[in-house]
């Protein structure tokens, strides 16, 4: 998991550090909830539940992540590593405490449980007033709310660091719903497509703090590639994603880490395909044996029952007929499964570029490859078996009973 961001001071000076008199009773409201709610979920039903307005769902929201959640210092530079969003949503929850991804994913959760559409950007940052960019990564919320993008940073809102670097929980009402063209004075998301504007800013402006651009009409149609985005595979969407970053200009040691963090996520994503589909054929493999193994045990059956000539006990024609149809539908049922496992084993390739990948992806693919070669080899020493007694089957039961006992084998 990336690096996360420490927190900054204020960064803009348009509204006011106590509240925005628009939102004053739904703030007073949001500040607590029942000791009672312990999920997100069930916190931002009980948040919104009175609010018609998507700003205003927003808001009470934001306020209460601001006014309950703490940043937590000590996970500054820390490893995280969660086997979900939803474990870090519950973490936050739990301990009331998190770094700017915790503050992002718990907005960015309580948003789709209420229905708003939002986004975790992430992204670099400086100071209004500073020359030097952050060192720290960081991740803030955009919300759609009538039909506008607007972005919302709950990590600032919710407190600073003092210049002893210790933290100050105390609320500042600069950062929600701020427009596109503000804050990108400020934050910048490492994919240009997430500043939400028709004449992007790229990393050689915003180092030089150069944003003329944002008085000029753009022709970048944003929503449209937004949309592009979420319907491409995840791989497509992450060569893409790379693609306008170099694009915009690799000009600190952020964003060139954020790529090949992200080329790191393909590798990864490569190999748990793969194996995926190398688990999905192993399956297919092994019901294969088992069918055929099956098949192969009702026909020892048959040659059971034929060897004492179907007597002792006496075995009813139905019982025969049953026998060598079953023995026939479980072998060449596993036959044909098999045939279709080989072709996808095949057809299998790791595509990734990782030395230790490629070793172990080949080392697994050739002892499937090596098992279905054995398995063929049983059913060509099977087969004749099967068919030469399914033969016989056919001619035994077609005979009249007294002249059974000389059809010949």
């Amino acid at each position: 998991m990336t690096k996360l961001l420490y927190i900054l001071l204020l960064l803009f000076s348009h509204s006011d550090i106590l509240g925005n008199p628009k939102y004053e009773k739904i703030d007073e409201e949001s500040k607590s909830v029942p000791d009672s709610l312990k999920t997100s979920e069930k916190i931002a039903g009980f948040l919104t539940s009175k609010l018609k307005n998507e700003d205003e769902k927003a808001r009470a929201l934001y306020i209460w992540i601001t006014h309950n959640v703490q940043y937590d210092v000590s996970q500054i530079n820390g490893d995280f590593h969660y086997s979900s969003y939803d474990e870090m949503v519950g973490e936050t929850i739990n301990t009331r405490k998190g770094i700017c991804a915790h503050y992002a994913q718990l907005f960015h959760h309580m948003c789709k449980t209420i229905g708003i559409k939002s986004f975790v950007i992430s992204g670099y940052t400086r100071q209004m007033d500073a020359n030097e960019i952050s060192e720290l990564n960081h991740a803030w919320n955009a919300v759609k709310i009538n039909n506008q993008y607007l972005f919302i940073d709950n990590t600032l809102a919710a407190g600073y660091l003092n210049h002893k670097g210790s933290y100050v929980h105390e609320f500042s009402d600069d950062y929600f719903l701020i427009p596109p063209k503000d804050l990108i004075k400020t934050h910048v998301p490492f994919d240009p497509v997430w500043q939400f504007l028709d004449n992007p800013i790229n990393n050689v402006d915003f180092k030089n703090k150069d944003f003329s651009k944002l008085s000029i009409a753009g022709n970048f149609d944003y929503k449209d590639s937004i949309s592009m985005i979420i319907g491409l595979d995840t791989i497509t969407r992450i060569r893409k994603r790379i693609e306008r970053i170099k694009k915009s200009g690799i000009t600190h040691h952020l964003i060139r880490e954020y790529v090949e963090e992200s080329e790191q996520e393909i590798e990864n994503l490569k190999y748990i395909r793969w194996v995926s589909s190398y688990i999905n054929i192993n399956k297919m493999v092994n019901n294969a044996k088992d069918e055929i193994n099956l098949g192969i045990s009702f026909d020892n059956t048959f040659i059971g029952y034929m060897n004492k000539h179907f007597r002792n006990p006496k075995v009813e024609d139905e019982q025969i007929k049953n026998t060598i149809e079953k023995a026939n539908l479980h072998f060449f049922s596993g036959k044909r499964q098999l045939k279709k496992s080989k072709e996808l084993l095949n057809g299998l390739e790791y595509s990734g570029k990782g030395t230790e990948n490629l070793r172990l992806t080949e080392e697994h693919r050739q002892g499937l490859i090596d098992f279905v070669i054995e398995l063929e080899y049983k059913i060509l020493e099977v087969e004749p078996s099967i068919v030469k007694n399914t033969d016989y089957a056919k001619r035994y039961l077609k005979k009249w009973k007294p002249l059974r006992p000389w059809v010949p084998y």
